[in-house]
């Protein structure tokens, strides 16, 4: 996931790791540590597993991907009943492609704490894929119930998304909506949206979604490119040059250029 895109936006949801953070030292590294005291975390397992967590986490978000994996193994073997290193791991497998572990670790988080709300939204992004989109949304919904749970919209978002790729605009449509209705600044919502209504060729929703979309994010390759392909709909060859002109200046080596080269405007 390409950081800085709408893309990049699409990350299942928060990783397990909370607490009152102080810092400590673990490995050379100075990481936020969950237990509320200072310097070497030593003694209790499960305090130790914890900083090994959030330390796995940083890693990852870092795009230290296999330091990040062998973080949360020690972290799990310091504590086998943590479900966000499991979570954390499942994550991290499904990324480097690895599906069948990935699965097995998702099981294993769901086993220990099947009513987390977080844990229930990405392993239905897990699900997503992998080819269960379907299957997916029993997860997102359970998710979106908890009405403790932070992130709702983003769990509304990945169900629309999911049925999106099956092609059920209908049920995409409702996810989408209700994601903007708890999240009006959603990039993703109003991307997903502009670009299932200019598939069925509704511009006038299309338009709303779009000017929206444009009106709050900072243009980047896939706005772009959106914004290109909707003018080239519409038959609007100014706009759509226009478009294209800042795709190939601001974005020359993205796919989206590498499309509009290509002339694949109706993808």
């Amino acid at each position: 996931m390409a950081a800085g895109s709408i893309l990049a936006l699409l990350f299942a949801g928060t990783l397990l790791v909370s607490g009152c953070k102080t810092t400590t030292t673990v490995d050379g590294a100075t990481v936020p540590n969950n237990s509320g005291t200072m310097g070497v975390v030593e003694g209790d397992a499960k305090k130790r597993a914890a900083v090994r967590l959030q330390l796995a986490t940083n890693y990852y978000t870092s795009g230290q991907i296999e330091i990040a994996i062998d973080t949360a193994r020690r972290a799990i073997d310091l504590d086998p009943q943590s479900a966000g290193a499991h979570a954390l791991l499942g994550l991290m497998l499904m990324d480097v492609g690895q599906v069948a572990q990935a699965d097995a670790s998702f099981q294993k988080a769901m086993a220990i704490d099947r009513n987390n709300p977080d844990l229930n939204n990405n392993y239905g992004w897990f699900l997503c894929q992998t080819g269960h989109e379907r299957d997916a949304i029993a997860y997102f919904d359970r998710a979106v119930a908890d009405r403790l749970y932070s992130s709702p919209a983003r769990a509304l978002q990945n169900a629309g998304i999911c049925l999106l790729r099956v092609r059920d605009d209908a049920g995409a449509e409702r996810y989408l909506l209700r994601a903007l209705q708890l999240d009006a600044t959603s990039p993703v919502a109003k991307f997903q949206l502009a670009q299932m209504y200019l598939h069925q060729r509704r511009f006038d929703r299309c338009d709303f979604y779009f000017d929206l979309l444009v009106r709050s994010t900072e243009p980047n390759a896939e706005t772009l490119w959106l914004g290109a392909r909707v003018a080239h709909a519409k038959s609007d060859e100014v706009t759509e040059r226009s478009y294209n002109e800042q795709l190939q200046t601001r974005f020359p080596d993205s796919p989206q250029t590498d499309a509009m080269h290509h002339g694949r405007y109706d993808e």
